[in-house]
């Protein structure tokens, strides 16, 4: 597990521009693969779930695989993830975390402050 910090902007329409940590975990490919079976498995295990249940299973079943195939081959893509990500609302001035782990990193990304819901833009310096 290699991990990095960047600095990034929060960006708010009509308020200054605040600082933003965000630290960056790169997967290695057992990693990648470990987490693409967790979720390629919990589409397994819905689908095995809903066999038994009559005029469900006939769209369940399927939908189940085909999503716990999606969403892993989707997961072993990701080559880094966001392990954290906060800094202070541009609005109100709440410093938060973003809400951010665990989801593919890219910037420029858009999130909502927790405390005054408005949209915020995170982008690298």
């Amino acid at each position: 597990m290699e991990t990095h910090s960047l600095n990034a902007v929060l960006r708010g329409f009509g308020a200054r521009p605040t600082s933003a940590l965000v630290v960056v975990e790169r997967l290695t490919g057992s990693q990648r693969v470990r987490r693409a079976a967790a979720v390629a498995g919990l589409g397994l295990v819905a689908a095995l779930i809903a066999l038994p249940i009559p005029v469900v299973h006939f769209a369940l079943v399927p939908g189940s695989l085909l999503l716990g195939l999606v969403m892993g081959s989707l997961r072993l893509t990701q080559r880094e993830i966001f392990r954290a990500a906060e800094g202070p609302c541009p609005f109100c001035g709440t410093r938060q975390r973003l809400g951010l782990a665990g989801k593919s990193f890219h910037l420029p990304r858009r999130v909502h402050c927790t405390s005054c819901g408005r949209e915020l833009d995170l982008e690298s310096l």
